[in-house]
């Protein structure tokens, strides 16, 4: 007997898209806890208190540490209620951080402030909105992830610009009480309206699409899912992917591009600045190579959902090499925009295929679980590059040597990545 068809009745408007928009709020509000910005009050800050740059890039290091273990009780969280208090409360606590900035007048005060700011910002706040995206979108997760990664690439643009104005017209505390309430007003009512936890617990499907449902003999729904069926998801627990050498590899990758991005970001503008660039053409060039970002983002998360996702990453981080060669040469306005272009690019598509990796991996299920106990690692790498940065100009009163070994480090984890096959038997293993 043939089976009677059932077709579902859904909104024209997928929710998981209104989950993408809100999670680029976020990510567009929180860019002023990240270090192109903060980069920004590095100069003002050490000037007037007379800190060195390492005194300076010592809080931000002891908060990414921190970050990174509360990271691993957050995640199992994440996976089992949902990110939307969890996003909203950090937002807020990361804006009045910002807000109480503006009126510190000792170095306890700047330390006790920052390290709250960033452990909020990369070990609940980060990662949150890491796992979210992917966990909504299967066949569609790398244009998804690309969207959501818009508004970060937004606030990269836009922050260091405004915060630049009001440090050059008034004084970097204004600069930060208003980056503070920009953050209040943008993202926190948004993540408390908006945010859920997956698609099926509201009876939609990933990615929004779904086939017809067939009913059995025995009144039974029977369903797949086109996303499910193309891209091939698996689901995999913490202590499944723990056994697997990609696991580690993947990891290694990560962990060592967290430790060269981080390491150029807080030191970008000061870098162009001490190259003979005026702060404000520093940062214009920073926000040229967040703007770029943008388009990386877009490209190589389409590029996720066409191609083999572990060569398209190797490429990158070859892209991304030559990219730090480039900066070594960089001492004009014309070379820094010309830079600011293309690593923007390299930058932007990097950060989607990191998202993106994992959930293809090894599912969406534990994804919380699984990014949340890596974070210790890789924000103790994100945490470590700006200090060695800070502490190789503190010797050698020049960025040159640390970034030509970002160089090596860029072509190392692009090694690793090329490694880390897909687990066995998975659909992406004959790719």
């Amino acid at each position: 007997m043939l089976k009677n068809r059932i077709w579902d009745r859904r909104p024209r408007l997928y929710y998981g898209w209104v989950i993408v928009a809100v999670v680029a709020l976020g990510n567009f509000s929180r860019s002023a806890e990240t270090f192109p910005v903060l980069g920004v009050f590095l100069k003002p800050m050490t000037e007037e208190f007379g800190w060195s740059r390492s005194t300076f890039s010592g809080a931000m290091t002891i908060g990414t540490l921190l970050g990174g273990f509360v990271a691993v009780g957050v995640g199992p969280l994440i996976d089992r209620f949902g990110p939307r208090w969890t996003v909203a409360v950090g937002l807020f606590v990361v804006g009045g951080t910002l807000v109480l900035l503006a009126g510190i007048t000792s170095l306890w005060q700047f330390y006790a402030l920052e390290i709250v700011g960033r452990m909020v910002t990369m070990g609940i706040v980060g990662l949150a909105v890491q796992v979210i995206i992917p966990k909504w979108f299967i066949a569609k997760r790398g244009r998804a992830v690309a969207i959501s990664g818009l508004g970060g690439r937004l606030g990269n643009t836009i922050t260091p610009l405004y915060v630049q104005a009001l440090v050059s017209m008034g004084s970097w505390r204004v600069a930060t009480s208003v980056a503070g309430l920009v953050i209040w007003v943008t993202s926190v009512l948004p993540s408390v309206l908006f945010l859920r936890r997956r698609p099926e617990d509201m009876g939609l499907a990933p990615d929004g699409i779904e086939k017809p449902t067939n009913v059995g003999s025995n009144g039974e729904p029977e369903s797949t899912h086109l996303g499910q069926s193309e891209r091939g998801e698996i689901s995999l627990s913490l202590r499944e992917v723990a056994r697997l050498y990609s696991f580690y590899l993947l990891i290694t990758a990560f962990a060592v591009s967290s430790f060269v991005a981080t390491g150029l970001n807080l030191h970008m503008i000061p870098y162009f600045t001490d190259q003979g660039l005026g702060p404000g053409v520093a940062a214009l060039v920073v926000a040229v190579w967040s703007a770029s970002g943008a388009v990386g983002s877009l490209f190589f998360g389409f590029m996720a959902e066409r191609y083999n996702i572990r060569l398209v990453m190797s490429v990158s981080f070859l892209f991304q090499a030559s990219g730090f060669a480039l900066l070594l040469i960089v001492n004009s306005t014309f070379l820094g925009l010309i830079w600011g272009g293309y690593q923007g690019i390299v930058h932007g598509g990097m950060f989607t295929l990191q998202l993106v990796i994992f959930a293809d991996y090894y599912g969406r299920h534990s994804l919380g679980s699984i990014r949340g106990a890596i974070q210790p690692i890789q924000l103790g790498a994100n945490a470590m590059g700006p200090l060695a940065a800070a502490l190789a100009y503190d010797a050698t009163g020049s960025y040159f040597s640390i970034f030509a070994v970002f160089v090596l480090l860029s072509v190392f984890s692009g090694l690793c990545i090329f490694l880390a096959k897909p687990p066995k038997y998975h659909p992406l293993r004959s790719l």
